[in-house]
């Protein structure tokens, strides 16, 4: 019988710069590999099947079953127990493993050896904050949710599951104003009156009428959403943010608009939209566009989309982004206060957010090249 197993020199696929280069494929790792290629003329052949191995291993495409072989347990990163005996681990196991993953792909890590000498530092850049609830404000209520619960409109009534799973249907002014609050670390989703969907990202609030009587619909948002309009040509959704209006017909859009931030934008998915400023600048857009708001001007530009919108799917995806931005957006999803990152860096990647913010901190170490720890509440980086 034929044993599934990979034949490749373990000298590439558990060693951490080649990892990093497959992963992020820096201009300085590609030089790197090119001049010991030359150095090394003898390794060429077994770095090219290393290559080929690794670059084979992709979570979310499984393109042969032997691939499994490598799932049998978990990547220790060196978040955890530094100074213990080297050891190789060789592979990823259980559905809580793929969220931890960058670039979709299986990767291997080499823990320092107890006998190094090297001193080692830690300089702290952040620490957990209190968590906080989902409320929701209506009818003269405050409502507490569960993390992700979703909430939806229907004559005149709002109904929710708690967090006991149990469904609980209100009935509500028809002409009054409701709030959604979602503090850093939580999410929530959102049917409205009309049956459009709204998907609320960590640290937002969105005002919504009960029912939609005019002749418009509109909403407010302060912080980031994904929407899905459902088109009515005599009743146009208008978006209402601290910059900006946005009004659609029928389209699928994020909108990000932090006040914290110094930029507001909106990504078009599909549909049409027009962008206005409140002294009346416009912009019309088509898919696949950006708008941004800086200083008092807007900008368009052409976008991948998924850079902006894979946060509903549970994935941050880098593209040259600085190291800095990365921290931004993790700090808020898991309700993180960061401070005294770098900036210069950029990465390319993706990032699988997992419940367990140690896990997401294991993965950020092999985009940044850096080991972080965690230790009551307070987040360090190793030098």
């Amino acid at each position: 019988m034929k044993e599934n197993r990979f034949t490749y020199n373990p000298y590439f696929l558990e060693n951490k710069k080649f990892i990093q280069w497959r992963l992020t494929r820096t201009p300085e790792l590609e030089d790197f590999w090119i001049s010991y290629i030359h150095e090394n003329p003898d390794l060429e052949e077994e770095l090219w099947k290393a290559i080929e191995v690794f670059d084979k291993i992709e979570i979310n495409k499984r393109r042969f079953k032997d691939t499994d072989i490598l799932y049998d347990r978990i990547i220790e990163s060196t978040l955890y127990n530094k100074h213990k005996k080297k050891r190789f681990l060789y592979s990823i196991s259980s559905a809580a493993a793929i969220a931890l993953l960058l670039l979709a792909t299986t990767f291997y890590f080499i823990r320092k050896d107890s006998s190094s000498k090297e001193a080692i530092s830690a300089e702290v850049i952040g620490k957990t904050l209190p968590e906080q609830e989902v409320k929701l404000l209506a009818g003269g209520k405050e409502i507490v949710l569960s993390q992700n619960v979703m909430v939806q409109l229907n004559n005149g009534h709002i109904s929710y599951t708690d967090s006991t799973n149990t469904e609980k249907i209100f009935e509500a002014n028809s002409i009054q104003t409701n709030k959604l609050i979602v503090p850093d670390g939580k999410r929530s989703f959102l049917v409205l009156a009309d049956g459009s969907k709204v998907w609320i990202n960590s640290g937002t609030e969105l005002e919504f009428p009960t029912k939609f009587s005019g002749k418009t619909r509109e909403i407010k948002v302060n912080g980031e959403i994904y929407i899905d309009v459902v088109r009515l040509d005599k009743q146009p959704f208008i978006v209402h943010t601290p910059d900006l209006d946005v009004q659609v017909f029928g389209t699928r859009f994020n909108v990000s608009a932090y006040t914290s931030d110094k930029t507001s934008s909106v990504v078009l998915v599909n549909g049409r939209v027009e962008v206005k400023t409140r002294d009346n600048q416009s912009i019309r857009m088509n898919p696949n566009e950006k708008v941004e708001f800086r200083d008092g001007g807007m900008n368009k530009e052409s976008v991948d989309v998924s850079l902006y919108t894979s946060w509903v799917e549970g994935v941050f995806i880098f593209n040259r982004t600085p190291v800095s931005e990365l921290f931004k957006k993790v700090g808020r999803y898991y309700n993180v206060s960061f401070e005294n990152v770098e900036s210069d860096k950029r990465i390319t990647g993706k990032l699988y957010l997992s419940e367990n913010l140690q896990d997401v901190l294991a993965s950020i170490s092999l985009l940044t090249g850096k080991d972080y720890t965690i230790e009551n509440n307070i987040i360090s980086v190793i030098k």
